[in-house]
């Protein structure tokens, strides 16, 4: 059973709160007034995002230095808090964002969700690529 340190856990933790939170505050910033403009902004944008997401996991797993094998379990411990957090900020959404339009919501949830699933791909290939090296 693959386990990740209570030191990793956390490290990777944290770095995945400033991930969402520094996603949600670039779609907070752009979002209504520029991403939602044309569909191939955001989709590039949301693109972008995800590929930051998966840069930051990848320079945390290496300050950790985490093997390769391992890098699954943590890639579900960096996401954690943003999906809790996106799960938080789409129940509330209305509430934290009252002049947006409902097809914000959507959009928002989108472009969480885009970069979680980047990772959560980046983990795999890394994990299969690990495997293969054996």
């Amino acid at each position: 059973m693959v386990v990740v340190s209570k030191q990793d856990g956390l490290a990777f933790g944290l770095a995945g709160l400033a991930a969402f939170v520094v996603s949600t505050a670039w779609y907070a910033a752009f979002g209504a007034g520029l991403l939602e403009r044309a569909f191939w902004f955001y989709a590039a944008n949301a693109f972008l995002v995800g590929g930051a997401v998966v840069f930051l996991f990848h320079v945390a797993a290496r300050l950790r230095r985490l093997p390769r094998r391992h890098r699954l379990l943590a890639a579900a411990v960096f996401a954690a808090p943003g999906l809790i957090g996106a799960g938080v900020m789409l129940a509330l959404f209305k509430d934290i964002f009252p002049q947006w339009d409902a097809v914000s919501l959507g959009r928002f949830g989108a472009f969480i969700l885009l970069g979680h699933a980047l990772l959560i791909g980046a983990a795999l290939e890394t994990r299969r690529a690990a495997s293969r090296a054996r």
